[in-house]
């Protein structure tokens, strides 16, 4: 556990996508830190998505701006009360279709409006891939084909330090150096409504998906615990989650769209995770079978030192044996030279007389 804290997030991002083998480690991490790496891999997705929304908005800002130059009468924003007219039809609202560098639709409309005006504006740019709806009192934009976020024009103010400004205002703010605030504001805003969206939107898919994995282990008798299968499921999102951050500035800077994009990104998770659990339950059955033929050679190695032991302790009886046979046939022998000298008596000693 100590080895695996400190692998780093962009190698754990790598070993997500390369390196399937790998997720029994990835597998028994503490899931603070899976959530961790989630939350790094949302804020590069965010901060990227949200810097082509910015980019779609800066130009959508300065295509206003100078069409208001060329084409509105009267324009005006006081207390965060936006007024516009245009110069033809003062009292129409002003609609740019399929404006340049847009690849959408602005419209622009400061009259008091019923809720449900609002709402059929809302309905028409949402057949569009991006689309700026621009009130008296707050800007709707809609990017990359998803719903539309709403700006309060005063909050929006606030942040640049407008107050009452006119056309000429207007028109120099958005040609001018101050566009660039207005765009760091924009991002600042869209990037924490993205984050916040994506993130929890990508935990609770991996809860979905876990209960997949957890259910496909079971059919594969595999036992893993749900907070490991969880953190299958959180890494398995690494490469749809960077194909889907692909396609989605794609799709705001261009319009291109891949009809089966959604389908595609749930079929690349499942493919990890029952890859990986797959191929987790082949490494522990690789390791069953490499411990049962330890476990069969020791069991051979206990056997030959046991039967090494008995021939040990068989020699040494027999050793035993022999030494008590040989001590027994010494006694003997030497018994037997006892009798035989008690058999044959004392030596006669010669009876010869001293002579005188």
């Amino acid at each position: 556990m100590e080895e695996e804290s400190k692998i780093s997030f962009w190698k754990k991002l790598k070993l997500s996508i390369f390196n399937l083998e790998e997720y029994q480690k990835l597998a028994t991490e503490k899931t603070k830190r899976t959530i961790l790496y989630i939350a790094l891999l949302m804020l590069i997705f965010a901060f990227f998505s949200t810097l082509s929304v910015t980019y779609i908005f800066h130009n959508a800002t300065y295509n206003v701006g100078t069409y208001i130059d060329e084409n509105i009468e009267e324009l005006s924003f006081k207390e965060g009360i936006l007024s516009i007219k245009s110069k033809d039809k003062p009292e129409e609202p002003i609609i740019i279709d399929e404006a340049s560098n847009f690849n959408g639709k602005i419209i622009i409309d400061t009259n008091d409006l019923t809720e449900e005006k609002i709402n059929n504006y809302k309905n028409d740019i949402n057949s569009y891939y991006n689309g700026i709806i621009i009130l008296k009192d707050q800007i709707i934009m809609k990017a990359y084909d998803v719903n539309t976020q709403t700006f309060s024009l005063k909050e929006l103010s606030d942040g640049i330090h407008l107050v009452n400004v006119e056309k000429s205002d207007i028109v120099n703010f958005i040609k001018g150096n101050s566009l660039y605030k207005l765009d760091l504001t924009f991002f600042v805003a869209t990037f924490i409504l993205i984050y916040i969206n994506n993130f929890a939107l990508v935990l609770l898919d991996a809860i979905l998906y876990s209960l997949i994995g957890y259910i496909l282990g079971g059919f594969s008798r595999l036992k893993l615990k749900f907070s490991a299968v969880y953190n299958i499921a959180v890494y398995s999102l690494t490469l749809p989650i960077l194909l889907n951050l692909i396609y989605t500035v794609v799709n705001t800077l261009t319009g291109y769209t891949i009809t089966y994009f959604p389908i595609m990104y749930t079929a690349i998770t499942c493919i990890y995770i029952f890859t990986a659990i797959l191929m987790i339950k082949s490494d522990i059955i690789k390791k069953q079978m490499e411990l049962s033929k330890i476990i069969q050679e020791q069991e051979k190695i206990k056997e030959e030192m046991a039967r090494k032991e008995l021939e040990k302790k068989e020699e040494e009886e027999r050793e035993k044996v022999r030494k008590k046979d040989e001590k027994q046939r010494k006694e003997e022998k030497k018994e037997e030279k006892e009798k035989q000298k008690d058999n044959n008596g004392p030596e006669p000693q010669a009876n010869i007389k001293p002579s005188n």
